[in-house]
């Protein structure tokens, strides 16, 4: 049997959060599948082969909406035949899967000479978020509109599109505090690749006696930014499906915007450029990110996040930036 030598790492304060969207692990207009999975992760991250054999400190993060959706599905198509999973379970179990995916492949990538561990995240929200009454996050398949109808029947909330299908809406409570933050650190101390805060992270209420799941999907970019502000990491990429973030995207004015400014992006936010269900928690995210750091976070598409780090590519929010 070969044997592989292990990169020896040191310390290092140049530590990066990258978030991967969960939509990104299929295709446009295709089913999603396990071999799909593995092949986006080995297209996406093949270029940062030389971030993994470095000694950058690395965590990511990745969203989880369509597959804890259609982990949800397996659920009610089960019932009467195994037993059910709460919606929070049902994000645990998509952790360990995507975790899977990501931490094979950069195993493969680093002929295993770089560390690399999943770690399953509680993420505390507050019990009383308005958001547990307005259900907002998209999650699943889009259903076709005999079936929407059939969930619609059932008391399940849906968003529908231009086409008459539905797909499955739930609460998205803002992230309070990352349980597990003190272990991350300790495990990219180690030299450790960590992938973390999957699909927002387990979302927990605190009472009295302890912590207790609730049944919610937490915005991975707003987590994601949580972790980054809190482990002190010098840059933010928040990977989503289109090259950067746009004013008046889709509209005769679409721009797409290159430098910007925390105060610049937000002013736009404001005249609602940027939708709640899309773009809007990734630019919250990058704000709040470079105010509490100073550092420099960026938001692109996942074949530019090579040429984004070198500040070519996507959309930089840099507080220095003039306006």
């Amino acid at each position: 049997m070969q044997t592989v030598e292990p990169i020896i790492l040191t310390r290092s304060d140049d530590s990066l959060v990258l978030s991967l969207g969960g939509n990104a692990f299929a295709r446009a207009n295709e089913d999603m599948t396990m071999s799909g999975q593995f092949e986006f992760a080995a297209s996406t991250l093949a270029p940062l082969t030389d971030i993994f054999n470095s000694d950058r400190q690395l965590l990511i993060t990745h969203g989880n909406g369509p597959q804890v959706g259609y982990i949800l599905t397996r659920v009610e198509e089960a019932l009467g035949k195994a037993y059910s999973l709460p919606l929070e379970v049902c994000v645990a179990e998509s952790e360990g899967e995507i975790g899977y995916v990501l931490q094979q492949t950069i195993h493969n990538l680093t002929g295993g000479r770089r560390p690399v561990s999943t770690l399953l995240t509680q993420v505390v929200v507050d019990a009383d978020d308005p958001a547990f009454d307005q259900p907002s996050k998209p999650i699943g398949p889009w259903f076709n509109s005999a079936h929407s109808d059939a969930l619609q029947r059932a008391g399940i909330p849906l968003v529908h599109d231009n086409k008459g299908r539905g797909r499955r809406i739930v609460p998205s409570p803002r992230p309070i505090r990352v349980v597990e933050i003190s272990i991350i650190q300790q495990m990219l101390d180690l030299g450790i690749i960590v992938i973390a805060a999957g699909g927002g992270g387990i979302p927990v209420v605190q009472h009295t006696d302890g912590l207790m799941g609730v049944e919610a999907v937490v915005d991975k970019d707003l987590a994601s930014a949580m972790l980054a502000i809190g482990i002190g990491a010098s840059q933010l990429i928040l990977v989503t499906g289109v090259p950067g973030v746009y004013t008046d995207f889709g509209g005769v004015g679409e721009r797409l915007i290159g430098h910007t400014h925390p105060d610049e992006l937000e002013q736009w936010h404001a005249q609602g450029h940027f939708p709640p269900g899309t773009m809007g928690p990734k630019v919250e995210a990058a704000i709040e990110f470079v105010r509490k750091t100073g550092q420099q976070a960026l938001i692109c598409q996942p074949s530019d996040i090579v040429e984004a780090i070198a500040g070519r590519a996507g959309t930089i929010v840099e507080s220095g930036h003039n306006v």
